[in-house]
């Protein structure tokens, strides 16, 4: 006979099933304490021994680019028939190593490391800069982190490298990137497109993760260890106008500071300033080391707040502790990629040692990166000629394109106004693609220091077909402008000397270096 329970009966008072239930509760919270502890101590076992499964090599933030405008019709029902004898735009790149020019798309692997991008910001406590309106990235410098082997790589990147920011048109000092990504009013988005930056100038490499301090927080951190002890090897003047004079000191944070940005007064190169910021980093991290002050890096970092900006976690920056109290100081290896300032027309770039770079991108992870084939006075010389001049009809031709396109429905169009944009598209196109063509041909000769006649005459033959499509452009842009009643206040080409000044035809963004 089958058993049934009396609801009634199990409602009342059983002393007996009391003592049961609290004994599994205490058993269910025996074992969450239990638990607790040992995934306590499983993530202190990973802080202490596995340090680097605290990071992911692979993490990568591409920067966008904008898409190109589709027509908003069909251009070739609308072009009128191409007049005979026109003389076609070449497409084709002269040289095999074309794909070389092209910039990494997918993370290059490099196995055990870890990049984390370090910055310094010129910026004071009251959010001023040392240089012009806008703080930059004083000191950019990657840390290669080996995890297997257990070594570091320390690696500069001078401030005043000519480049670009990705996803934004222009060229810029490296330093500048920062204020192009969103500077002090947006400093985690200029900080990561810093970081994407320094991925293209070390071959493609991942660089997920990144520590920013300013002036403010560099003092507070001296200051809190006491100061360093340093052999200083120039004569230097403190942001409180102390003068320091060589031989052995104890420096402060203002004496560490301005040991580590005087240039002026110490030779005027970058490379020694990077060589300064490196040797003194290195002294902090073996103060701390002999000092057993390492674990305290967490808690100074909270103290600083404001002024220290990264995108880590707090285990992450536990992690990057534990692995620095095995590391030895022959285990840290510096590098630095330099070159010679030159300054051929309105601004003073650095043009790096093009091997060097290689050597070093090949010696830390192992791989054959391609030139940065941008950096140089040849491509410099080029945009001033004549690359300057191209991008600011192609800019402002794509404007008028585009206030069309968006200002109404094209079905509205008169039969001459889709005529007029036909015929400007069409323009646009040859425009853009000759451009294309001659900023190729110029990225190949990176490294030459002089052009050959027969290139000089070639170069000079591409530079004249740019002028006659630009006057083309011109033509079709103000017809087209015209017909849809001046939707963009006219602008083709104003004088270059100052074109990174307010000028947004060329720099997307203006970066203040005075």
């Amino acid at each position: 006979m089958e058993e049934t329970i009396d609801l009634e009966l199990s409602k009342q008072p059983n002393k007996k099933g009391k003592k049961k239930k609290g004994r599994i509760i205490l058993w269910i919270v025996l074992g969450l304490l239990v638990l607790a502890l040992v995934g306590g101590g499983i993530y202190i076992w990973h802080v202490l021994k596995r340090p680097g499964s605290f990071f992911d090599s692979s993490v990568r933030v591409t920067a966008t680019e904008t898409p190109e405008t589709t027509p908003a019709i069909d251009i070739e029902a609308y072009l009128p028939t191409p007049e005979p004898g026109t003389t076609p735009i070449p497409t084709a790149v002269p040289r095999s190593t074309a794909a070389a020019i092209e910039k990494p798309e997918e993370t290059i692997p490099h196995s055990g490391i870890v990049n984390i991008a370090l910055f310094g910001i010129d910026a004071y406590e009251s959010g001023k800069s040392s240089s012009g309106t806008m703080p930059h990235t004083d000191a950019s410098l990657v840390l290669a982190i080996n995890f297997d082997t257990k070594e570091v790589s320390l690696i500069s990147i001078a401030r005043d490298c000519m480049t670009t920011a990705p996803g934004y048109r222009g060229f810029y000092k490296f330093n500048g990137i920062f204020n192009v990504g969103g500077g002090m009013a947006d400093p985690k988005a200029g900080f990561e497109l810093s970081s994407r930056a320094a991925e293209e100038w070390l071959g493609g490499v991942s660089i997920p993760y990144y520590y920013g301090v300013d002036f403010q927080a560099l003092i507070d951190l001296v200051d809190m260890i006491g100061g360093i002890d340093f052999q200083v090897d120039i004569t230097m003047r403190t942001l409180d106008h102390q003068i320091i004079r060589p031989g052995k000191r104890h420096l402060d944070g203002q004496g560490v500071m301005a040991y580590m940005r005087a240039r002026k007064s110490a030779g005027g190169l970058d490379s020694n300033r990077t060589a300064r910021q490196r040797k003194m980093l290195i002294a902090i991290f073996k103060k701390l080391k002999q000092e057993g002050k390492l674990s305290m890096i967490p808690d100074m970092l909270k103290t600083m707040g404001d002024n220290v900006y990264t995108n880590t976690s707090l285990s992450q920056t536990a992690a990057l502790v534990s692995f620095a109290k095995d590391l030895n100081e022959e285990d840290i290896h510096t590098y630095s990629i330099q070159g010679e300032i030159r300054c051929r027309y309105d601004w003073a770039y650095c043009f790096i040692d093009q091997q060097s770079r290689l050597d070093i991108i090949k010696e830390v992870y192992g791989f054959d990166a391609e030139p940065m084939r941008i950096n140089s006075l040849v491509y410099e010389t080029y945009l001033h000629e004549s690359g300057f001049k191209a991008i600011q009809f192609l800019v402002y031709a794509k404007n008028i394109l585009t206030a069309v396109h968006d200002m109404s429905d094209s079905s509205t169009w008169t039969e001459e106004q889709k005529t007029a944009y036909a015929i400007c598209w069409q323009d646009y196109q040859s425009l853009k693609q000759m451009y294309d063509f001659v900023d190729q041909w110029t990225l190949e000769r990176y490294d030459d220091t002089a052009l050959t006649r027969e290139e000089r005459e070639e170069r000079s033959g591409y530079y004249t077909a740019l002028e006659k499509l630009e006057t083309q452009m011109k033509k079709s842009g103000d017809a087209l402008n015209e017909a849809f009643g001046n939707p963009v206040s006219p602008r083709w080409y104003n004088d270059v000397k100052y074109w990174y000044d307010k000028d947004s035809i060329i720099n997307e963004v203006y970066v203040d270096f005075r």
